[in-house]
């Protein structure tokens, strides 16, 4: 497998999307003085602060339709989901519980919304009506389970679960039945992400020893180590048209941000920086990609840059921690 930075990839930029809608991404960010949602565009042009209140505001997630945001806060005394428009104004609470209730996340329909709780004594996969309700235990299990995601194109919810002694990584209806186990290997395993038609699944695992990205076919159940390499390999995330998938990797002393092109050895050093980069997030266009960094800071800021790694800019640019950078989907 061969490693090279491209400074303007041709062939990574052709395999992606047209260009679609303008992107904007939100993200969590102490620049007020405490954590709120905020949301900007590509560029860091039009920053806004959505929540906009004094309580610890965090892990934004768009509705499908990008009209509002989910996010969980403390602003009742304990950690709630609550939902929001995108244009500010009063935020609903979801969850309504003493518990902590974190990780939200919508259905591709955008009538559900998935969480977890501890409200039963042990982490538990809930999911709750978007317009609100009671919400409803899916796992009910005495070991912890959670966060959870949802399939793009069909109802399934993947979770990371300890119930067999370590942590594997599980699929379920969005009722809570036909729960299969996806790993069964006796290594710590998370971070599941879906390719974007619903065939693949991503994660990270300790199994061979460090922490590498595997590929799934959901299919045949066939798994496929695509990150091969002695360092930490993590954080993976689909492109748009499921061709490339983007993860952070320490081969090189430092986190970088790396994609491979699926189904070939074709890997390129997008960040290509001495900071530390992680967490990668494809734009719903693929003309982006954006990432944490602590190059401008000792915390970490939200930078987006071309999908070729071009053109990299610090859009959360504040002293202070900001992350859970999510794309507005179009």
């Amino acid at each position: 497998m061969w490693l090279r930075r491209w400074a303007a990839s041709a062939l990574l930029m052709s395999t992606l999307a047209a260009a679609a809608a303008e992107d904007w991404i939100a993200f969590s960010s102490m620049r007020s003085g405490n954590r709120d949602i905020w949301v900007a565009k590509a560029d860091g042009t039009g920053l806004r602060n959505v929540t906009n209140n004094p309580a610890y505001d965090d892990k934004p997630c768009w509705s499908p339709d990008g009209k509002r945001i989910v996010f969980v806060s403390d602003r009742t005394g304990d950690d709630e989901v609550f939902v929001t428009s995108v244009d500010g104004g009063a935020a609903r609470n979801l969850s309504n519980n003493p518990a902590s209730d974190q990780d939200p996340a919508w259905s591709s329909d955008g009538q559900l919304i998935v969480f977890t709780s501890d409200r039963t004594g042990n982490g538990d996969v809930f999911v709750v009506p978007a317009e609100g309700g009671t919400p409803t235990n899916l796992t009910n299990h005495p070991e912890w389970d959670g966060p959870a995601n949802w399939c793009p194109v069909a109802p399934w919810i993947t979770f990371v679960s300890n119930r067999a002694g370590n942590q594997d990584l599980l699929v379920m209806a969005p009722d809570g039945t036909q729960l299969k186990a996806l790993t069964t290997h006796e290594a710590y395993e998370s971070d599941a992400v879906w390719s974007p038609d619903g065939r693949y699944i991503a994660f990270s695992s300790h199994r061979e020893g460090n922490v590498d990205v595997i590929v799934m076919d959901m299919q045949t159940g066939r798994e496929t180590n695509v990150s091969l390499d002695r360092g930490w390999d993590a954080d993976p995330a689909f492109s748009p048209d499921g061709g490339w998938l983007a993860f952070a990797s320490h081969r090189f002393g430092n986190n970088e941000i790396l994609a491979l092109a699926l189904g070939s050895a074709q890997l390129a050093n997008l960040s290509n920086h001495p900071a530390d980069d992680r967490r990668p997030v494809w734009s719903p266009s693929g003309e982006h990609l954006a990432f944490l960094s602590n190059r401008d800071d000792p915390t970490y800021d939200v930078f987006v840059m071309r999908a070729d790694g071009s053109d990299p800019v610090n859009v959360s640019n504040v002293p202070g921690e900001d992350r859970a950078h999510v794309w507005r989907p179009q």
